[in-house]
């Protein structure tokens, strides 16, 4: 596809979209709104880093705001990130998302709008990371299929991995970054999606590793 062609393209499906009511104050009238432009361009901005799985997850998405007036439409994963977001941006009716919640321990500021793309965040990381477990029924052959003895050994093997993630007591950002390393995400891209230093996910990563030393060797 040409790039003029990828240009007019983006531009039609941002007239799907009214960007005043970001402006506006948060209220029950605009809240899905909102949560529906924040969600689409957040998982358009993350397409560079996640590649295909999150492309698929944006045109899913498109396609549920473009048809919400289709009572009869089947919603994809993709909505999900929008319910997310509404039921964070339902806390703060009557404020704004550039209004400051709160500051990192750096002392940056946490806007509304920035706190609902990391609650958003951390369940696009999960659908990454359950995406990885599946497997396609369609793509498996006779030779290949598991067994139903293999499928309960991998989800017990999970559940004793979220058990093992519960004892290292981590950090928000701690836990996203170890979630988005589980669904492939390297370093730089860790770092892009948290707003990070590539150096201070390595040192999450070295964090966790002590804990998981300390309790379980």
């Amino acid at each position: 596809m040409k790039k003029g062609t990828k240009t007019q393209e983006s531009e039609t499906k941002y007239k799907n979209f009214d960007f005043n009511v970001l402006k506006e104050s948060i209220s029950p009238d605009n809240v899905f709104a909102m949560s529906e432009i924040i969600a689409f361009m957040e998982t358009r901005y993350l397409i560079r880093y996640a590649g295909t799985r999150m492309q698929q997850l944006n045109t899913d998405l498109f396609k549920d705001i473009k048809n919400r007036e289709d009572v009869n439409r089947s919603l994809s994963d993709g909505y999900d990130l929008v319910q997310e977001c509404a039921l964070f941006l339902c806390e703060c009716y009557g404020q704004h998302l550039y209004d400051v919640i709160g500051y990192t321990k750096k002392e940056k500021k946490i806007t509304v709008e920035i706190a609902c793309i990391k609650k958003m965040t951390k369940l696009i990381s999960r659908k990454m990371r359950d995406g990885c477990r599946n497997i396609s029924l369609e793509a498996l052959t006779p030779t290949n299929q598991p067994t139903i003895e293999i499928k309960e050994e991998i989800e017990q093997d999970y559940t004793r991995c979220d058990k093992i993630v519960e004892s290292l007591n981590l950090s928000d950002n701690m836990r996203l970054a170890l979630e988005c390393r589980m669904a492939g995400l390297s370093y730089p891209e860790i770092g892009r999606i948290l707003e990070r230093a590539q150096a201070t996910i390595y040192e999450y990563f070295v964090k966790m590793r002590k804990r998981y030393t300390a309790i379980y060797e």
